[in-house]
């Protein structure tokens, strides 16, 4: 792998890194009881998460043109974890929801 496709893949482990840990963040906002905060967190998130994307299609893009691109481990590695926040994106999601629901029917008692 090149140092350009190498540069990538660290940057896109990186920032999809960062979404996920933003997602949680907002899980664990979320179980103090403060859904806005959780939402606000989680809206973070989502930006870091496109800005992972906008890497990924950059790359194909790439790639598409011509440019060569090395299968490889890196490269394997870097997708799962832009997948893996992808999914937390949609985990996060709804727990945060399920907190709402469940300080909303607590609110009722």
């Amino acid at each position: 792998m090149d140092e350009k496709q190498l540069k990538r893949a660290m940057e896109l482990i990186s920032v999809a890194g960062t979404a996920k840990s933003q997602c949680v963040e907002a899980m664990t906002i979320a179980e103090t009881g403060d859904i806005d905060g959780a939402r606000e967190k989680l809206k973070t998130a989502h930006k870091t998460l496109h800005e992972a994307h906008n890497i990924q299609t950059k790359w194909m893009t790439d790639e598409m043109n011509g440019e060569k691109v090395e299968k490889s481990i890196m490269l394997i590695h870097s997708q799962d974890h832009f997948i893996s926040a992808d999914i937390m994106m949609t985990v996060a999601e709804k727990v945060i929801n399920l907190h709402e629901e469940l300080n909303t029917l607590k609110a009722k008692e």
